[in-house]
C-alpha cells in the first residue's frame, strides 16, 4: 500500500518564483526521486503564492517516514521554511 509524505512550506520571502522553481527542478526533484521507494510527486502552491505543498508518494510507510526525515532536516540552502508535515496512508487512487 502506498504512503504520501506531505510537506507545507512558507513561500513569503523575496525569492523570485522563477528562481524557486529552478531550484525545485535542479536540486529538490532529483534528490526526492533518488529516495528509496519513490513513486511520484506533485508540487503546488496556493493561489496567493504564499504556501507551497509537496505531496510525494512512496511504496511504504517506512520509506515515507525516512523521506520526511531527510527532507525536513537536510534541506538545500535557500529552501523555504517548513510549516507542517504529515504522512498519510493512500487508501484509494482513481
Amino acid at each position: 500500500m502506498p504512503y504520501l509524505m506531505v510537506m507545507y512550506v512558507d513561500l513569503r520571502d523575496d525569492v523570485p518564483q522563477a528562481d524557486r522553481e529552478q531550484m525545485l527542478r535542479d536540486v529538490v526533484v532529483p534528490k526526492v526521486q533518488a529516495l528509496p521507494g519513490f513513486r511520484s510527486a506533485r508540487y503546488s502552491r496556493s493561489l496567493d503564492g504564499t504556501t507551497g505543498v509537496a505531496a510525494v508518494t512512496f511504496d511504504s510507510d517506512v520509506n515515507a517516514k525516512a523521506a520526511l526525515d531527510v527532507m525536513s532536516t537536510n534541506r538545500p540552502p535557500g529552501s523555504p521554511p517548513v510549516l507542517d508535515t504529515a504522512i498519510y496512508e493512500v487508501f484509494l487512487e482513481v
